[in-house]
């Protein structure tokens, strides 16, 4: 089975043109000063360039773990499903999460939902896919409109329960059972993401995933541009990092999954600038196989 896996794509439009908000009026510096737009600037392309490139990788499954957008205004989540088009009506080989720039602000809420509810089981979480591959997509929704001063996300207590219940079902067993949140569980240097950037209930996530009585395979997720591998107690993480950020070699990962094997071999495209193109990135890190359990 081969399944896509991007994030953090950020469809960008100047912070305010939503309408007003304290958030996105403190988003204006990161656009104007701190070089946001430059590092999106023409993303619409690259982001049209990705869905085509995936799909010509003959995949059976495309997962994008959040951060369509900058500011979730309605102009960027609309011009985000534009991009998308038909896809958007094709659920069994595309699923999307929302991130937290998608809920960037209270006035956002209902915009993910109207424009990628299709692609994630009508927005009710966790959602979950049974892929005819023998490949279970378990989805997660860990974004919320914080403060100016907060970028965290929550799963919450109800959403973990029900989590657990699903991962916990013996029918799981034979399956290969992937995770997909948008915040990581983890930093590249093995280390907690910080209270106001990470997961707020990381640690209580990490000992459900780690649990004896759990089915999980492989856990994806975005929200830190740069990607990585690294481990839990006993799983496997991957993070997608940026498919569209300039400031750093950004891309996506493609995964072959061997279900029987319980198996999974990650190939790294990357965005060529001069090219205008993405393409195998042969020499990165994520270029790797991984036996997911014993």
């Amino acid at each position: 089975m081969r399944l896509a896996h991007f994030s953090d794509i950020h469809v960008t439009r100047f912070p305010l043109a939503g309408g007003f908000a304290l958030k996105r009026l403190a988003a204006v510096a990161s656009w104007g000063l701190a070089g946001r737009r430059r590092h999106f600037e023409g993303s619409d392309e690259r982001i049209a360039s990705l869905l085509a490139h995936v799909e010509a990788q003959q995949v059976d499954h495309a997962l994008c773990t959040g951060d369509l957008t900058g500011v979730a205004t309605e102009a960027e989540l609309a011009r985000a499903a534009e991009l998308f088009g038909e896809r958007l009506k094709q659920p069994a080989r595309w699923s999307v999460i929302p991130g937290n720039h998608d809920r960037y602000v209270p006035g956002a809420q209902g915009l993910f939902e109207k424009h990628f509810g299709a692609l994630c089981e009508g927005a009710s979480f966790p959602a979950v896919k049974h892929l005819p591959s023998g490949v279970t997509l378990v989805l997660l929704d860990s974004a919320r409109p914080t403060s100016v001063i907060d970028s965290s996300g929550l799963l919450g207590e109800e959403q973990r329960s029900k989590a657990l219940s699903v991962l916990s079902d013996p029918s799981l067993k034979d399956r290969f059972v992937i995770v997909a949140l948008h915040y990581g569980l983890l930093r590249m240097t093995g280390r907690r993401d910080s209270r106001s950037h990470g997961l707020r209930d990381d640690l209580e996530l990490m000992r459900l995933v780690d649990r004896d009585d759990v089915t999980v395979d492989l856990i994806v997720h975005g929200h830190l541009h740069r990607p990585f591998t690294i481990k839990t107690g006993r799983r496997t993480i991957i993070n997608a990092g940026s498919a569209t950020d300039l400031h750093m070699r950004c891309g996506y990962n493609l995964y072959d999954i061997d279900v029987a094997a319980k198996q999974v071999a990650v190939t790294r495209f990357w965005w060529n600038a001069q090219g205008g193109r993405y393409e195998p990135d042969a020499g990165h890190a994520l270029n790797l196989t991984v036996r997911t359990r014993a």
